[in-house]
């Protein structure tokens, strides 16, 4: 008996297979990652040819293990067009899915967060705050977040009325500024980590960002291992080639 099965999802990533298939990484709302077999995607007159990520779907697939086969995928609605840095930072949140989370891993309640990331991604361009709420929402998700309420040598409490630098370090948390852990740590405000350990609902202020992103970035290189994120050099390149064209060719 042919197992079916049908969910709410966002594409991550796709690639060929054979001459007309298309293997596709779906992130589902209860089942988590999934990869599903698209046959005949590749063709031109397909109704899954057109399976692009940052479009909500509902997707319907048939039989069961490492590969089965989409059977359906209806576009819930249209998703407006991104500029570059947007469709940068969706390669991004995708890419973090991908190498860090596992097929038939589900994550519920991050479904959510994904989805807010991809709203606010649509309606605020130009902004990375919530970029930052995604990588710290991903890492609490899997059990890696590292507590930040209070300094993990002495449990001072963090206190962001008092305007202290303290230190942040991969994969042990917060120190005070009494206890600075040596140079791998990174100095941030102590108001940015307390915006960091809560809800990321509004902006943080001016200046904390670039404190943040090392952060946050520092945390997920220890579970990224050696191979760096694709995303970042595409960003690096982007950059790159605005700073070297001139402001009226941007235009």
């Amino acid at each position: 008996m042919t197992t079916e099965t049908s969910d709410r999802a966002w594409v991550l990533h796709r690639y060929p297979y054979g001459d007309t298939s298309l293997v596709v990484e779906l992130f589902t709302q209860t089942q988590g990652r999934l990869g599903v077999l698209a046959k005949g995607a590749r063709r031109a007159r397909s109704p899954l040819a057109r399976l692009e990520a940052g479009h909500p779907l509902w997707v319907r697939w048939l039989g069961r293990g490492e590969l089965p086969v989409l059977a359906q995928a209806e576009t819930l609605e249209a998703a407006p067009s991104l500029g570059a840095m947007q469709h940068l930072s969706l390669f991004y949140i995708n890419e973090l899915l991908l190498r860090l989370t596992q097929r038939a891993d589900p994550f519920p309640d991050f479904f959510k967060v994904y989805e807010a990331t991809l709203t606010t991604l649509h309606s605020a361009p130009g902004e990375s705050w919530f970029l930052r709420r995604f990588e710290r929402r991903l890492l609490e998700n899997l059990g890696w977040a590292p507590d930040l309420q209070s300094c993990a040598e002495c449990g001072h409490r963090l206190n962001p009325e008092r305007g202290e630098r303290w230190f942040y370090q991969p994969a042990h948390g917060a120190f005070c500024p009494r206890h600075a852990p040596g140079a791998a740590a990174v100095a941030v405000d102590a108001a940015a980590l307390c915006w960091l350990q809560g809800a990321m609902s509004t902006p943080y202020e001016k200046g904390w960002g670039p404190g943040l992103r090392h952060c946050l970035e520092q945390e997920l290189r220890v579970h990224l291992g050696e191979r760096p994120l694709e995303s970042r050099y595409l960003l690096a390149a982007y950059l790159r080639r605005r700073r070297l064209t001139p402001k009226a060719e941007r235009s």
